[in-house]
């Protein structure tokens, strides 16, 4: 650490490097139109640190050169949440804009690239220290919030140019495996979505529901307040668990239960490879735990009565959410019944078609799982190091030998 030195954000700045997001009424919902400047909002960053580019709102080109010239971010800025979901961070990409506009509740850092890289900055500010300092120094009024001051003012420690690049090349290796692996897992749920589709498309609905090819069952939530039904080794999932997922394989839960505490609520302990189907407020969201999980009141659970009708009826499900919607119902949220998905008729083909069909989707599966598998643990692996490197506890040519053992 002798090497290091302390500086602040706003040290690292280039010239007006820092700015917020447009003023009072310079951006609203009115002036949002179909195309143009792209305007990243927290949904754009999300929770795991990597930028979405995907889901934009747009302003008119007149709109950003008139009014919003200042709140323009460019390929390699850094964009922090303001408001919301604080510490989110991300880095603006190269594709697919030139350039975006912050919304009101974004900051957005450009470096000094003398000092430092957009990249460290990124890290930097995704390490557990950094989440805490936000978190701490956040403004409690209304909707916690953090502002430019305390942007410019949180202090980094900075070693030589050369080794804040050579600690965001061993992070930056693992991130980019974790990227492989998801396109390699998204891409073979896309074709085992395509192939059943293929076989789907002739068929037609017979006498079979849901309720007969399959046990249906649902969930509920131990007594919050009995603290003996809480902490044990039993995976108890909720939605939130399901909808953070990025491909639909569930290794573990936010929160466990005792044994007791799944014998005092409505849920069982359902094997692994059951299907899990979110059920109220957002309808449709799958995962197939790895692990025998218990779930909330917020679930449909489906189990097969044959093993080769696990993915069939997991890609039905998958392709008829659209119906589930028309059939849910509810004053504070909509929630589709056991009753009602019960009684929807599944289309079935024949014996060999389905043992054929399940040989070879079950294949995909295995794959786009393992793909998932690595990617947490690699995920958990960046996560350790990250704070060892960012304080200078760990040597990079130590952590890059870790990496090497693991990608």
């Amino acid at each position: 650490m002798s090497e290091w030195r302390r500086l602040t954000v706003n040290d690292l700045a280039a010239d007006k490097g820092i700015v917020g997001g447009p003023f009072g009424s310079s951006l609203g919902g009115k002036d949002y139109v179909d195309s143009g400047t792209p305007v990243i909002r927290g949904q754009n960053l999300g929770s795991d640190g990597k930028f979405k580019a995907e889901g934009f709102v747009f302003v008119t080109q007149e709109k950003t050169d008139k009014d919003l010239t200042r709140n323009i971010a460019l390929p390699g800025d850094v964009v922090f949440t303001q408001r919301g979901t604080l510490g989110q961070v991300g880095i603006v990409p190269e594709e697919p804009f030139d350039r975006y506009v912050i919304s009101q509740s974004q900051m957005r850092l450009r470096v000094n690239t003398k000092l430092t890289t957009s990249e460290f900055i990124y890290y930097y500010f995704r390490s557990p220290k950094m989440v805490r300092k936000i978190h701490n120094r956040a403004i409690s009024t209304g909707v916690p919030h953090i502002n430019l001051g305390i942007l410019k003012s949180f202090e980094i420690d900075l070693p030589h140019l050369s080794e804040q690049r050579a600690i965001t090349t061993v992070l930056g290796a693992l991130d980019d495996k974790i990227a492989v692996n998801e396109r390699i897992s998204s891409t073979a749920i896309a074709l085992a979505d395509t192939l059943f589709a293929s076989e789907a498309t002739d068929l037609e609905f017979g006498e079979e529901t849901f309720d007969s090819v399959a046990r249906v069952a649902g969930g509920g939530t131990p007594k919050t307040s009995e603290e003996e039904y809480w902490g044990g080794d039993i995976a108890w999932t909720t939605p939130k668990d399901v909808t953070a997922l990025r491909s639909p394989y569930l290794f573990n839960t936010a929160r466990s239960i005792t044994q007791f505490g799944l014998d005092n609520c409505a849920s069982e302990l359902y094997p692994a490879q059951s299907i899990f189907m979110t059920s109220r407020a957002t309808i449709g969201a799958f995962s197939i735990p790895q692990i025998p999980a218990a779930v909330n009141q917020g679930f449909i659970v489906v189990i097969p009565i044959t093993d080769n009708l696990r993915w069939w009826l997991f890609h039905e499900m998958r392709s008829r959410v659209d119906e589930m919607l028309s059939l849910a119902n509810g004053s504070t949220f909509l929630e589709l019944s056991r009753k009602n998905f019960k009684a929807m008729p599944v289309r079935i083909p024949e014996p060999d078609v389905l043992q054929r069909f399940h040989s070879r989707v079950n294949l995909l599966h295995e794959n786009a799982r393992n793909a998932a598998s690595e990617s947490r643990t690699l995920a958990a692996l960046r996560d350790t190091l990250l704070p060892q490197l960012m304080s200078g506890k760990l040597r990079v040519k130590d952590a890059e030998k870790i990496v090497e053992d693991n990608v």
